[in-house]
């Protein structure tokens, strides 16, 4: 038989383990003599020998416990064997504690199970390490084994990756794992489940847990036992690298990852390459990568990012990458970015300069020796699958890389400067010097002399033989001060010509340095930093911009204020059809009294108009009673006496003086009788008495003294700019014009008149259906608020535009009358934009359901947007290198 085969004892369980000379020597004579039969056949001799509390009898305890490693442990599982019983019966008598292998085997005798020692024996290692991966062990054998390493209480590292073990299993193990020295837990390829994570998280919990690394690769892992896991981790602040890998994670793991990514800030390693994070939920997953303080390294290699979303998802990375600055190594290798994905995620890498390591392998771009994605417009991925290397694996033996990927971390790095010297490094002399490396594809980067005699630069490396040469505007050279070498395959390089033509020369002899390899250091990373070339950075960016508002762009731009020009022409028209020239007989002084009545047309004019609307005569006119009490509140000194002449200047002026005057109403002083009667009173007053010589005297004296101090008590105008015509009313109106324009047009039909009109017939109709009368609010006031709302015509007596309100006229009575329902109470005073949002509600009541379609209350957002607008700005930034 060979000799490598295996031998087997007459048991058919133990195999026959060959053994040195020395450990012939040192093991006891009745070992070789005695086999594990005859040991059982021989009940009668143990009990006294064996219960004999003797130092050397107390094999199969703690006490005398050798450890699990090497030739003396392998006899030691093989004398417990062959001795179970005496030993068992022996610490149960004397209370000892089971040794690892007496506790192992007694629960694979009980089972009735081969022997196989599965780490609780190893023949070579480190006592502290229980490596079993791919032993295929299975439930079957974890209750023992857990029996086993219960009694071990210095396991630094569990390895049971690849064992067949179910959720029932690995939970087994870890529920016995009595050691608190556990820093490295390797799961993987394991089929676990909520019972595992319950119980590993009791592990973490506890706070004697020194637990550093948790390897959960390809364990099958659910949603529902990973969010246990993830709330565990966010509060943990002990483990350094987990791994997740091919796990399948997706959109239902998605939420658990970002809550652990946000609290958990001592995490430097997380592994979840071969998963499914880039179906869905992947924006949320970067989102909560960004906010992440502490992670390193993030491996997210084979996710499908760029199957679904592409162009969103890479925005999100570009975000990712310009808000982190903790991370130094990210593997994004295979996730089906093409180049404009690519362009966008490296233009927000370009912002960061803390990630040392980037991996794009089978994607549509590469990365340079200064650490730029350099977008490309195809790559044959199947060409470059092989040669994907594991972010965060650790070789188990020396590889020589096959092709440089640029990671400065993998590939070890090394900073270096090197140096110019003019008239001493060799000829070139002009300004700038240009150095050619072989690790930029011999692309020219300036040197600087800033502050010094020569040139420099300092660059980032790998290790190996670096080549390279010189060259400046007119020539290319290599130096004196480097070792040189003659090139087996010239340098071809590319340099433009002034006519835009593309010249090449080959160069066939280099400068080389040969750089040592230095293993790199997390903890003090390199002074020089990736992507940090000065450059000119354009930005692009939406922000918000004030819509400036204006009277032009608003509701009110139909409106036709009082301007002086357009006030003067209804001097002219009230002058003409008026009786004035009639009574004041010299031209020079009918040209005198046209100009001051027009110099004071404002005040008359909208003294009528609040005169007017006070008197309650549809064919709005001033009563006889309201004129009174004006002339009350002028303080005139001979209060009688003007009361006596009223009733007869009052007749004498309300007399139409032309036909077809349809709207001047016989009971009221329509507007030029207003003016005319103002100029017979100060006629009849200060003219006949001989108070003065004029007849301009008088009606100066009068305006100035008496008639313009009692108008102003009257005067509403300043209603209009100090509430009324203000962006929020505006905003106001037109987010509810859908609802008032329908209202509008509904009762505006109903009477006899113009159908895109509304009459004061019609309007008090309106305010009746709506409900807005009470006490305090009557006929009157609606009137009053019609009247006020109206535009001033020119001729009001022939035509009855200022008696129809249009649209623009209809929104201000509306507001006049919100004004006065809901006035201030208590000291608050309310805005009229709040007034009128009391008042849509009755609005709303009588809108027709047609003209109501499709319409909804405006809500912040709403009037946010009638404020700003988004505008796209462009600025340009000088980034020094830092």
């Amino acid at each position: 038989m060979h000799s490598n085969v295996t031998r087997m004892n007459a048991t058919a369980k133990l195999p026959l383990m060959k053994r040195s000379e020395e450990s012939r020597a040192s093991s006891p004579r009745k070992v070789h003599s005695q086999t594990p039969r005859d040991s059982i056949r021989k009940p009668k001799e143990f009990p006294i020998k064996f219960l004999k509390p003797t130092a050397e009898n107390r094999n199969g305890s703690m006490e005398a416990y050798g450890g699990s490693v090497g030739e003396n442990a392998r006899l030691d599982f093989y004398e417990t064997y062959i001795n179970l019983p005496q030993f068992s019966q022996r610490n149960q008598h004397q209370k000892l504690e089971d040794s690892p292998n007496l506790a192992y085997l007694g629960v694979v005798e009980k089972q009735k199970l081969k022997p196989n020692p599965f780490g609780i024996v190893r023949r070579k290692g480190p006592e502290t390490i229980i490596d079993i991966h791919q032993y295929s062990m299975g439930d079957t054998y974890a209750r023992a084994f857990s029996e086993g390493i219960k009694h071990l209480k210095n396991v630094s590292t569990l390895n049971l990756k690849a064992n067949r073990l179910t959720d029932n299993g690995a939970a087994e193990i870890l529920k016995t794992l009595e050691s608190k020295q556990v820093k490295r837990m390797i799961l993987s390829e394991n089929r676990i489940g909520s019972k595992t994570i319950t119980t590993l998280t009791d592990v973490i919990k506890s706070q004697e847990c020194r637990l550093k690394v948790l390897e959960l690769e390809n364990t099958y892992i659910s949603d529902k036992a990973l969010g246990i896991l993830c709330r565990i981790l966010s509060e943990d602040k002990k483990l350094k690298k987990l791994s997740l890998a091919k796990n399948n994670l997706n959109n239902g793991s998605i939420q658990a990852l970002v809550e652990m990514l946000k609290y958990n800030q001592t995490l430097k390693f997380l592994d979840l390459h071969w998963n499914c994070l880039g179906a869905s939920g992947s924006v949320e997953f970067l989102e909560g990568l960004a906010s992440n303080d502490g992670l390193v390294h993030i491996d997210l290699s084979y996710n499908s990012f760029g199957r679904k979303d592409s162009f969103v998802t890479a925005n999100a990375f570009s975000k990712m990458f310009s808000v982190n600055q903790f991370l130094q190594h990210v593997d994004l290798s295979n996730n089906y970015f093409g180049k404009k994905e690519c362009e966008i995620i490296g233009e927000g890498l370009k912002d960061n300069h803390n990630i040392y390591g980037l991996h794009v392998q089978g994607n549509d771009c590469v990365v340079d020796s200064k650490g730029y994605v350099i977008p490309l417009e195809y790559l044959n991925k199947t060409e470059h699958g092989h040669l994907h290397r594991r972010l965060l694996d650790t070789p188990r033996y020396k590889v020589r890389p096959i092709s440089r990927i640029n990671c400065w971390i993998c590939e070890d790095w090394v900073e270096i400067t090197i140096t110019w010297k003019p008239q001493v490094s060799g000829t070139l002399t002009e300004n700038p010097i240009f150095i050619h490396l072989d690790c930029d594809n011999y692309q020219q980067c300036q040197m600087s002399n800033k502050g010094l005699e020569f040139f420099a630069i300092s660059r980032m490396v790998p290790p190996g033989m670096l080549k390279f040469f010189f060259s400046d505007s007119n020539n290319f050279g290599i130096s004196k001060e480097y070792n040189t070498q003659i090139l087996e395959t010239p340098i071809k390089v590319e340099y433009p010509t002034q006519d835009g033509q593309k010249n090449y020369l080959n160069i066939s002899k280099a400068n080389v340095v040969f750089i040592e390899r230095e293993p790199w250091n997390y903890k003090k990373t390199p002074t020089l930093k990736p992507r940090n070339d000065p450059r000119i950075k354009e930005r692009t960016e939406t922000i918000l911009e004030r819509i400036v508002w204006k009277i032009e762009n608003s509701t009110f731009k139909d409106y036709r204020f009082d301007t002086e020009e357009f006030l003067s022409e209804c001097a002219d028209y009230d002058y003409e059809i008026s009786n004035i020239k009639n009574i004041v007989s010299n031209k020079n002084e009918q040209d005198e009294i046209k100009q001051i009545l027009k110099s004071h047309y404002k005040e008359i004019s909208e003294n009528f108009r609040q005169l007017s609307a006070i008197s309650g005569i549809e064919l709005f006119s001033i009563s006889k009673n309201v004129l009174n009490e004006f002339l009350k509140k002028c303080s005139f000194e001979a209060e009688d006496q003007v009361m006596q002449e009223c009733a007869i200047l009052w007749n004498l002026s309300n007399a139409p003086q032309t036909k077809g005057e349809k709207y001047n109403a016989g009971n009221g002083l329509c507007r030029y009788e207003f003016a005319e009667f103002l100029v017979r009173l100060s006629i009849t007053l200060y003219y006949k008495t001989k108070k003065c010589e004029t007849i301009k005297e008088s009606f100066e004296k009068m305006m100035n003294e008496h008639a313009l101090p009692g108008m102003r008590k009257y005067d509403k105008s300043s209603w209009h700019t100090e509430k009324y015509l203000k962006e929020d009313v505006d905003h106001f109106l037109k987010l509810h014009k859908q609802i008032l324009m329908g209202v509008f047009d509904k009762y505006s039909a109903m009477g006899k008149g113009m159908i895109d009109r509304m009459d004061l017939h019609e309007f008090r109709l309106m305010c009746n259906e709506a409900g807005l009368c009470n006490e305090d609010f009557v006929m009157r006031e609606i009137d009053m608020c019609f009247r006020q709302a109206m535009m001033t015509e020119i001729d009001e007596i022939k035509h009855s535009e200022h008696l129809e309100m249009v649209y623009v006229e209809f929104v201000e009575a509306l507001a006049r009358i919100a004004d006065q329902l809901y006035p201030d109470k208590n000291g608050q005073q309310l805005s009229l934009k709040k007034k009128l949002e009391n008042l849509m509600t009755s609005m709303i009541n009588i809108c027709p359901s047609k003209a109501k379609a499709g319409w909804e209350p405006p809500s912040d957002a709403s009037y946010h947007n009638m404020k700003y607008r988004r505008k796209v700005v462009v600025t340009q930034e000088y980034i020094q290198p830092k």
